[in-house]
């Protein structure tokens, strides 16, 4: 327990800044305000001399109750819609091969990076896979920047992007308990620690496989599975939603601290054309799926959009959109990707 409290300790100045950053997004009716006020401060005050951490020890607990309270958007009805994503399971597949071959050209021709670093430069998902890979086949500091600036560019692009198109579309909605008005008894909050229990115990499983964001996927999966067949009906108060949004937003918006400006600058602006290409790319095929098989097009162009998975389910559930079809197809891009990996360092070693 000493140890979360001294990463607490570490952290504690982003969080201020996210609580204030969320307070002013609520003033301003900022797209999910909790979550993109403490990200957009914690990113402004990131770029100043005045440095600011969140430290992973709690970030990993955050990701974790975060699924814990995104599965409790889950209920039975969804067990039978899964065979109904045939068509848009082989869209996912093609919208990233797709994705990742117009924005690796993008790299190589108008950035000049080497053919291997466009690649994964260009990949749309898994993150943290992806800045695994780099660091493990190069010490090349350049090189590093060239692939994670873009990628991290990429997520906090179309976090702060979509929103927007959202509030457009659909109007302004803030994620909330859905009306759940829990009575706190000893039931109550004995279902909460069981379903945290099992989503840790879940996050050791799929750690063992090298999973990325497993504690989310896990407690999704876990907690969605006692949701799903209404063995639990506790789900976190309002409250305690906002201040989990806090705490990753705040999370996210350190993710560039500490990186020279001038990288930041060119790499960033690189990432958000390359994020825009993306996006672009997924409307197409979310388009497609509306006009061939039905699909509504603001929900696949959310799958398919290439954030990070837990930002895009947390907008499909603050726009109520079927979390479990967003969150199926940003799991099997994720997969995808993290298969392609290997297979794509081995082509590129051999004709090297």
């Amino acid at each position: 327990m000493k140890e979360y409290y001294l990463a607490f300790r570490r952290s504690l100045k982003s969080i201020i800044i996210g609580i204030i950053g969320g307070y002013i997004g609520t003033l301003i009716n900022l797209p999910l305000p909790w979550l993109l006020g403490a990200l957009l401060l914690n990113l402004f005050v990131s770029f100043s001399s005045y440095k600011v951490t969140f430290d992973k020890k709690i970030f990993l607990p955050v990701l974790l109750i975060i699924g814990v309270i995104l599965a409790g958007s889950f209920n039975i009805t969804l067990l039978y819609k899964i065979h109904l994503w045939i068509y848009s399971s082989i869209a996912m597949i093609l919208c990233t091969i797709a994705g990742t071959i117009a924005a690796s050209f993008y790299f190589y021709k108008i950035c000049k990076f080497n053919k291997l670093v466009s690649i994964l430069a260009a990949l749309p998902g898994a993150f943290v896979v992806i800045a695994g890979a780099i660091n493990d086949i190069t010490t090349d500091k350049k090189k590093s920047g060239q692939v994670v600036i873009p990628q991290a560019t990429r997520v906090l692009f179309i976090v702060l992007f979509l929103p927007f198109i959202f509030v457009t579309q659909i109007g302004y909605q803030e994620i909330d308990s859905f009306g759940n008005t829990p009575t706190f008894d000893l039931r109550y909050f004995g279902e909460l620690i069981f379903l945290i229990i099992v989503s840790l115990i879940g996050t050791k499983v799929l750690e063992k496989f090298r999973i990325p964001s497993a504690p989310i996927l896990a407690a999704m999966i876990v907690a969605g599975f006692f949701y799903t067949f209404e063995f639990t009906t506790a789900k976190f108060p309002d409250v305690f939603i906002n201040v989990a949004f806090v705490f990753l937003g705040s999370a996210i918006g350190c993710r560039l601290s500490g990186l020279a400006p001038k990288e930041i600058l060119f790499y960033s602006f690189h990432g958000a054309i390359m994020s825009a290409i993306l996006l672009a790319i997924a409307a197409f095929f979310a388009y497609l799926l509306k006009i061939f098989f039905g699909f509504d097009f603001m929900s696949a162009f959310l799958s398919f959009a290439p954030g990070g998975l837990h930002e895009m389910v947390v907008i499909s559930v603050a726009y109520n959109i079927d979390p479990l079809f967003v969150s199926y197809h940003h799991f099997l891009r994720i997969f995808f990707i993290i298969f392609s990996i290997p297979f794509i360092l081995k082509i590129m070693k051999k004709k090297n």
